[in-house]
């Protein structure tokens, strides 16, 4: 008796018309056959014959709303019968039946009582949530996340308004974003972009097989059984559906075979498996270079003040209000009228002095600062708060007061004559009213005050016997600087000069110089009868308001303009007046000392001149007040993270893509179930699947095959929960092994 199994039917078809004709001539029997969870399948039973075909022929009945009349007769393959006898075995089937080629012409007639039932809301919902959920989600997620983190946490700056610290060339970069996060946890989320990518390929391939499903559902009833897969192909479909590399690399190398003919099922589902892939890879190449050009930089952001402090520098009311005539003549740091009402305030004003020239002041500090252009060596002495009170993230610009000295030495210039006391004294004589005796002692009387001394020209400064200057109005040092009036009237404000020239006239001995340095035989030093060398230099100091920056715990000078008149250029040079000897002068001495550890005497002269600007504006800086600042901004430094935009923009994209993947995947799977409830065919794209197929036993069919959702019966492999049949291996090496099922 034949097998009524229809899962092991091999069917051929039977196109020759005088066969038809026999068979609708013989009687038939009609039984209907029902598989568990299969459709109703009624057939007509034709007995067999030897007469007639070798084989029992279905046919359905009539009535069957599946039936087409162009249909050809269905024949169960005599091979597949277990009640054949052994001489039927024996007989052969005419040649055209026999080996049948595939893909053939003539279509398998496979009925069934369904009509299209679409798949029911709810499962249909139920079928596709899950997949779409974990495709669309995690991403959407994930690009709302890092746009969270960068737009969140993105860099908001004002431009620096100073170039030593600028930002600009970062915030005018397009391609960058800034963002205050750590850089590490901004990659280590974009990392879970290649993360996922691969983990999606088999939802996205599990809604795909609802497609595949339909088109091999219809292509079984229909006129396109040729598109439908061989079980080699069936085999790889299923494994396409269960997103396996292996797989998708073996139907490449199937598919390059020759005479190899890819049904398009077959071919769609690789092609689905290939692009989720190949987009992961794309994911991985974007998260890599996301990885690679992220970067952590330091960043200044700034914040602009509109409310300015005070922090520059400018002549204050007192001396501007200040008549000197009243004042005998002298500027306000000798201000004898506060000092006969208010002595505090006068000696708060001299202890500044002596404060600011041993940089211990409270208040204030004197900068030396490069001046802007070439000259390197002449620097410029600026007075600015005490840099302990500034902020070290507040940049300003502010206006304050400076002052520039230069010297030249004019030693070879003057008229020397060595001798007197031991041979000690050096006579010099450099024009009409600058010269004198250097090695010989100064006359002082008891009140402190120098006595009148025919080797020292009147208004000339001669604290000891190694040191004599004095002021001039003019570059050759011939007009005395009287500002007091003390050989003549007072000079008005209007006459007081600035620039205010000075000679200078000093002697050091030899043991005085650097180490491994000897001047003696330099231009700018005379040498006398014993071991010591003199020098003369011709200087000048000028004040001058400058407009400066203070920024990141540095000054820096953006414009120095002289001072238009002599009032600030007087509050130092009338603080000593002419004949008045005091510890003051005892730095002059001590700074000319400093200069000499110089290698030659220009050298000497410029680290001369820069101590004596800084001894100027130790005398000024007392007696000028406060100013607002020009600009100001708060800086506070940072450690940014730098993504560029290109890469993210490629890694977003990507993200998208499989968002938009999803969504398509979900719409295609939505009309292939609202078509036809392909669930249970889908389903059987499995490995379980296949091997319940190859090794059934009828109880555990029935029981993975139990109505599901909406009616229809759905294989569902979690409904397995027990078997009776094994799986055994037969055989042996040397003859091959098979497998076999156990009851």
């Amino acid at each position: 008796m034949s097998s009524l199994n229809p899962f092991w039917e091999y069917l051929t078809p039977v196109t020759s018309r005088a066969s038809l004709a026999s068979v609708s001539e013989t009687p038939t029997r009609s039984f209907t056959y029902q598989s568990a969870g299969r459709p109703v399948r009624n057939f007509n039973l034709i007995p067999s014959s030897d007469d007639d075909l070798q084989s029992q022929t279905f046919l359905p009945r009539a009535t069957d709303p599946s039936v087409r009349t162009r249909n050809p007769i269905l024949t169960e393959n005599p091979s597949k019968s277990s009640s054949r006898s052994s001489s039927r075995a024996a007989r052969s089937l005419p040649p055209k039946y026999e080996y049948s080629s595939w893909p053939s012409a003539a279509k398998y007639s496979l009925s069934s009582s369904y009509q299209d039932e679409p798949c029911p809301k709810f499962p249909l919902t139920k079928a596709v949530i899950l997949p779409a959920f974990i495709i669309i989600v995690p991403m959407t997620f994930l690009i709302g996340a890092l746009f969270g983190l960068i737009l969140g946490y993105r860099v908001k700056s004002d431009k620096s308004l100073f170039t030593q610290v600028s930002n600009s060339h970062l915030l005018e970069n397009r391609g960058v974003f800034l963002v205050n996060y750590s850089a590490t946890r901004i990659v280590f989320v974009a990392s879970w972009a290649s993360t996922m990518a691969p983990l999606l390929a088999g939802f996205i391939m599990n809604l795909h097989s609802f497609q595949s499903a339909l088109v091999m559902t219809r292509s079984s009833s229909g006129f396109d059984q040729h598109d439908l897969p061989t079980p080699y192909q069936y085999s790889l479909l299923v494994g396409l559906c269960l997103a396996s590399i292996g797989r998708l690399w073996r139907f490449f190398s199937y598919s390059a075979g020759k005479d190899v003919v890819i049904p398009p099922v077959l071919r769609r589902a690789a092609r689905m498996l290939s692009l989720t892939l190949f987009l992961a890879c794309v994911v991985f190449a974007a998260d890599s270079a996301v990885h690679y050009t992220t970067s952590t930089i330091a960043f200044d952001r700034v914040s602009v003040s509109s409310e300015k402090l005070s922090y520059g520098r400018g002549l204050s009311e007192a001396c501007l209000t200040l008549n000197r005539s009243e004042n005998f003549g002298l500027p306000c740091s000798r201000n004898g009228l506060v000092a006969m009402n208010d002595y505090d305030t006068f000696a708060r004003g001299q202890n500044e002095i002596f404060f600011l020239n041993h940089g211990i002041s409270n208040e204030s500090e004197i900068l030396l600062v490069d001046q802007p252009g070439d000259n390197d060596t002449i620097q410029a002495a600026v007075i600015i708060p005490q840099h302990a009170i500034l902020s070290t993230y507040r940049d300003y610009r502010a206006e304050t007061v400076g002052v520039v000295t230069t010297c030249e030495p004019i030693t070879n210039q003057c008229e020397w004559t060595d001798g007197g006391s031991n041979d000690n004294y050096s006579q010099f004589n450099c024009s009409d009213h600058f010269w004198g005796i250097l090695g010989k002692m100064v006359q002082i009387d008891t009140t402190g005050r120098t006595v009148e001394d025919p080797d020292v020209p009147p208004l000339a400064y001669k604290p000891g016997s190694a040191v004599q200057y004095a002021y001039f109005q003019d570059a050759d040092l011939n007009v005395p600087y009287d500002s007091a009036g003390d050989l003549g009237p007072i000079m008005e404000d209007s006459d007081l000069i600035n620039p205010v020239y000075f000679g200078f006239a000093a002697r050091f001995a030899a043991v005085s110089q650097r180490a491994g340095v000897n001047m003696s035989s330099d231009p700018g030093v005379h040498q006398g009868l014993t071991a010591t060398y003199d020098v003369i230099l011709k200087c000048q100091y000028t004040t001058s308001s400058v407009d400066y920056s203070w920024v990141n715990s540095s000054a820096y000078i953006n414009e120095i303009t002289p001072s238009p008149n002599g009032t600030l250029a007087e509050l130092f040079h009338g603080y000593n007046p002419a004949g008045s000897f005091s510890s003051f002068d005892n730095d002059v001495q001590d700074l000319f000392l400093q200069a000499v550890l110089s290698e030659n005497t220009q050298q000497l002269a410029d680290a001369f001149a820069n101590g004596y600007s800084k001894r100027v504006l130790g005398v000024i800086g007392p007696f000028l007040s406060a100013r607002e600042n020009l600009q100001e901004q708060n800086r506070t430094p940072l450690l940014v993270a730098k993504v560029p935009k290109l890469p993210l923009a490629f890694l977003v994209a990507c993200c998208l893509g499989y968002v938009v993947l999803g969504i398509t995947s979900v719409v295609v799977a939505c009309r292939a179930l609202g078509k036809l409830d392909v669930r249970d065919v889908a389903f059987r794209f499995s490995l379980p699947a296949l091997a319940l197929y190859a090794f059934r036993d009828r109880t555990t069919d029935e029981v993975a095959l139990k109505p599901a959702d909406g009616g229809h019966p759905v294989f569902d492999e979690k409904k397995i929960t027990s078997e009776t049949m094994r799986v055994a291996v037969e055989g042996d090496p040397r003859n091959g092994f098979s497998l076999k099922s156990l009851v």
